[in-house]
């Protein structure tokens, strides 16, 4: 019987070394000894839950003992929404910051792109993201041993969802007219919608009555959301940046068609109507704690678990009685639903 001999091909062989190679670690570098450090801020949009996340950063990394004789020096940068902008900020961060962090999913994507593009590896922070793997800002939620880190604002979408069949019992799941308005171009409000659409229907609402229309941009906001309204009895809007940052528009529409608006967040509720919200002072607080114990040296960033707020008991019950009552919906949501919230409207 004659023995067969194979020859693999050296570039074959080339190709099996290079697999077998041990990945290199994703680590952040920053000089713990230096005394004073330019703290960069990138945020995408101007909404009041974003507004407070960053001050609420500002406010622990300054009173933090841990850095106690050191100067912060906050580099901030506002985009008002425009990715270009962002983008522009973001390289400039990049290139003068020793620690930076994105409020908001695009803020920190853009300056984790710029950053790995310049080959640079400062510490990254981020707070507002709704679904950091998703966003490709780490591998893995919470343990992502990496360079970048925060906290999420992964907000209860199916406790939100399931606020609908509570506020409109007068109607059957199935006969609700359900409409999900985000804007496509954030990939944090995408997450959101498909998870309230899968939340709808398990609900018992029927695919057919379930209106997942986005719009594109500020041009085209009004008019997506008007159309919108126009064939629903109810109006689902995610942690979406746009939306939050233009509700004046769209409490007008919700007045005309007498839609009842949940929201992803209190923030919202000055336009919105009623929903469970995290709390964004404490997610600003916490990344702010983080970005202290890095620029100490207490913990390097891959040490820094990603942080999101689960617990219901940390969740905000608040509603607009004043909204609602503008909205003119032709119903009454059950007091005994209410009885856990709180107006804001009277605050």
């Amino acid at each position: 019987m004659k023995k067969r001999l194979f020859i693999i091909p050296l570039a074959t062989l080339m190709v099996l070394a290079s697999c077998s190679k041990p990945e290199v670690p994703d680590r952040a570098e920053i000089d713990t000894s230096k005394s004073s450090f330019n703290v960069g801020i990138l945020q995408y949009a101007p909404a009041d839950a974003l507004d407070t996340a960053r001050l609420s950063f500002k406010a622990a990394l300054s009173n933090s003992p841990l850095v106690a004789g050191k100067e912060i020096n906050f580099i901030e940068k506002f985009s008002f929404a425009k990715d270009v902008d962002d983008v522009t900020y973001a390289k400039s961060l990049v290139a003068s910051c020793d620690i930076m962090l994105g409020v908001a999913t695009p803020s920190a994507i853009h300056l984790k792109n710029e950053r790995d593009e310049a080959g640079k590896k400062q510490p990254l922070l981020f707070t507002a993201v709704t679904d950091p793997v998703d966003a490709k800002l780490a591998k893995a939620f919470p343990h992502h041993d990496g360079s970048v880190t925060g906290t999420s604002d992964d907000n209860p979408v199916e406790s939100q969802i399931q606020l609908i069949k509570k506020c409109m019992p007068q109607k059957q799941a199935s006969e609700i007219r359900l409409g999900i308005f985000y804007t496509n171009s954030e990939p944090n409000s995408a997450v959101q919608a498909r998870r309230a659409k899968a939340t709808a229907l398990e609900e018992g609402l029927s695919a057919s009555n379930i209106f997942d229309e986005p719009c594109t941009g500020i041009a085209d906001l009004q008019a997506r959301c008007t159309s919108l309204c126009s064939k629903v009895d109810v109006l689902y809007i995610p942690t979406d940046n746009l939306c939050a940052s233009n509700m004046n528009i769209i409490k007008p529409i919700l007045d005309t068609w007498h839609v009842l608006c949940i929201v992803g967040e209190e923030g919202m509720l000055n336009g919105g109507h009623i929903t469970y919200s995290v709390s964004y002072a404490y997610l600003g607080t916490r990344v702010g704690e983080m970005a202290a114990e890095i620029i100490s040296g207490t913990r390097q960033t891959h040490e820094i678990d990603i942080e999101k707020s689960l617990d219901e008991d940390d969740w905000n019950k608040v509603y607009s009685s004043s909204n609602i009552a503008d909205a003119n919906l032709g119903y009454d949501i059950p007091s005994d639903i209410l009885t856990d919230f709180i107006d804001v409207s009277a605050k």
